[in-house]
């Protein structure tokens, strides 16, 4: 619906209605050949390429979906390269029992109270959730903390002088180029940053070629 402009509801479709929506033309018009692909045609396109991470999403419509997507990624062959997760606990804990070494992870949109209760490998949780405090928590739970969705290199700064394990994120070469010039900077400097975030110092700055640079 949001990048196809169809209202179309998966579990009311064919393979062949889901093919015939247009899912390019909102980019750019030469984008307009682009369809939705299955799950394994996007693991076979990653394959050595990038990791995965599969989002399951049911909206009470599951058919045993955790076996179904267990066993695409087997048969693509990249166990290895993928993680799972979902705002659902209940496919997060079935996943986990299904296959047990493999990283599973909740999405958290608002407060939660015991971590370990979930019994997740990481948390992907909300910017504003990822304050300090939380992250020790979780770390002290024995799980990552993702933050979405962080666009922002303030936003990203922010969330990496508190601990995260990663960024989720629709500009991966800025959050890149933030990353990269945070890990180059001494503690010291990382501390005038995060002050400077506090201070409430511009975007645009933070995301100029020398402003994080050592």
């Amino acid at each position: 619906m949001r990048v196809g402009g169809s209202a179309l509801k998966v579990w009311e479709a064919s393979a062949a209605d889901l093919r015939a929506i247009d899912i390019g033309s909102h980019t750019a018009p030469q984008y307009a050949a682009e369809r939705v692909p299955t799950l394994a045609e996007t693991l076979a396109a990653s394959k050595g390429r990038t990791r995965v991470v599969v989002e399951l999403k049911s909206y009470g419509h599951a058919q045993q979906l955790e076996e179904r997507v267990a066993s695409i990624v087997e048969a693509a062959g990249m166990v290895d390269q993928s993680m799972f997760m979902s705002l659902n606990h209940d496919m997060v804990r079935r996943m986990k029992e299904l296959r047990p070494a493999w990283r599973a992870g909740v999405l958290v949109a608002k407060a939660i109270g015991d971590l370990t209760s979930l019994h997740a490998d990481f948390l992907a949780v909300e910017a504003r959730l990822a304050t300090r405090s939380f992250v020790r928590q979780a770390h002290r739970a024995g799980q990552d903390v993702y933050v979405w969705t962080l666009n922002d290199p303030a936003w990203m700064l922010s969330a990496l002088s508190n601990g995260v394990d990663g960024l989720i994120t629709d500009v991966p070469d800025l959050a890149r180029q933030v990353v990269t010039r945070r890990d180059g900077m001494t503690d010291a400097q990382r501390i005038l940053v995060a002050l400077l975030i506090r201070l409430g110092v511009r975007t645009d700055v933070l995301a100029a070629e020398d402003a994080l640079r050592p």
